[in-house]
């Protein structure tokens, strides 16, 4: 048996304009043995979609490759073998898509659709794999996740296939699938061969050889984002009044405040605030003064309630770590905060009425609710983003949806859904 077997993640349900977000990809050799697996988070160029689905969120794909970094290696990966999938038709119309964006059409027939197979083995009903695996105790771990389902959707097959199904007609389980050279869906044929039949056919399209790929996968991604952000989300916004900086710090404390407002810094924009820095003339010392006031402030917002937990000391480490300093400086902001002689944090400041707002993601309201909110604020909610853009909303920080990349094209300032609704608070609290 030389098997691929298939699972994808995507942004959507339309192939041509959404994308694939995770693929999870399992080989059998002609015994039903697992060859290899292979797995990888994609980055889509655009928003990931339904994050509350395939939990799969923007920040998790910024590293990951894009399908064209990927499609050489795949395609070598599925050359000469039967491509197996769960609703095949949805996987491989996906795939065909993508494989043409990247210059790399790829032949995918003849292909085994395992929810095709199931009436042939458990007779009419349920058809999805969850409930089809349910009923001969095949394990999901994960759902949504594609390594985990195409796992399971290659037992599943081998659990059919060992029955009288691997040597009878398949009868339309197997496909030939027909597609455009730009990807395109034309239409599939049902066929009528056998197993051996299918596998023969694939046996006779060329394998090419390719070195493998980069990948991401979900734990390194979710790893590589804990390490790249450092302001967590029970911190408040808490930034000092620098009144008295130095002149050439103003455009510096600016940038820093559009970094921080989130409670987000990535360790490239650490390195771009210390060479905007270099570029204003501003000396280390006096850097490192911002900084540590920053520090303090935000020692202040975690010191509220009178103590400093373990969690907030590990974000506060962590925050230290990114602006460029230390363990020790954590433990010197501490105590003057308890000795109450930090500077005072300034109130995060609101949205002016009348600022132009527009809103990108899965919120954690309905589209409807946060646009209502927006107006009972003075607020007015746009569609999309133009010059006249006050500002942008995004569900996740690291989006890189079509509004999120022209705003910051635009140098619209962009803002997460917690900065959002702090800022109505503030305008609740002044009214």
């Amino acid at each position: 048996m030389t098997v691929a077997v298939i699972d994808i993640e995507t942004t959507g349900l339309s192939p041509r304009s959404d994308r694939i977000v995770e693929i999870g990809l399992i080989l059998l050799d002609d015994r039903g043995e697992v060859e290899a697996e292979f797995q990888t988070l994609v980055n889509p160029g655009r928003d990931v979609g339904p994050a509350g689905l395939h939990g799969i969120k923007a920040s998790d794909v910024v590293d990951a490759p894009t399908f064209a970094q990927i499609a050489p290696y795949l395609r070598s990966l599925l050359a000469g073998r039967v491509v197996v999938a769960h609703n095949a038709l949805f996987d491989l119309r996906f795939l065909a898509a993508e494989f043409a964006r990247a210059g790399q059409p790829v032949d995918l027939s003849p292909s085994l659709c395992t929810m095709r197979l199931a009436p042939l083995f458990f007779g009419p009903g349920t058809r999805s794999l969850q409930a089809l695996c349910g009923y001969v105790d095949i394990p999901i771990p994960h759902r949504h996740a594609a390594l985990h389902e195409a796992r399971a959707t290659a037992e599943l097959m081998l659990h059919m296939l060992s029955s009288s199904l691997g040597e009878i007609s398949l009868a339309g389980a197997g496909v030939q699938i027909q597609f455009d050279d730009d990807g395109g869906f034309v239409g599939f044929e049902a066929l009528d061969a056998s197993w051996a039949e299918l596998v023969d056919l694939a046996a006779a399209r060329s394998a090419e050889k390719c070195p493998p790929c980069r990948t991401l996968v979900r734990e390194a991604a979710t790893a590589a984002a804990r390490e790249r952000d450092g302001y967590l989300s029970r911190l408040v916004a808490a930034l000092p009044a620098l009144d008295d900086a130095p002149p050439t710090m103003a455009p510096y404390l600016t940038v820093l405040d559009e970094v921080l407002e989130d409670r987000l810094v990535t360790l490239t924009e650490a390195d771009q605030l210390i060479g905007l820095a270099g570029e204003l003339g501003c000396g280390m010392d006096q850097v490192l003064t911002a900084h540590i006031l920053y520090l303090e402030a935000l020692a202040a917002a975690a010191y509220t309630d009178g103590d400093v937990s373990d969690e907030e000391r590990a974000d506060l480490d962590r925050v230290a770590a990114l602006l460029g300093l230390t363990t020790r400086d954590v433990d010197l902001a501490i105590s003057t905060v308890r000795g109450g002689t930090a500077v005072e944090p300034r109130p995060h400041g609101g949205l002016a009425p009348g600022t132009r707002v527009v809103f990108t993601g899965v919120m954690s309201r309905t589209r409807d609710e946060v646009e209502q909110a927006a107006r009972d604020a003075g607020l007015v909610p746009m569609s999309s983003v133009s010059k006249q853009t006050g500002v942008l909303v995004c569900a996740d920080p690291h989006s890189q949806s079509g509004k999120a990349k022209k705003a910051r094209a635009l140098g619209i300032r962009v803002i997460t859904e917690a900065v959002f609704w702090e800022s109505l608070a503030v305008v609740a609290n002044v009214a």
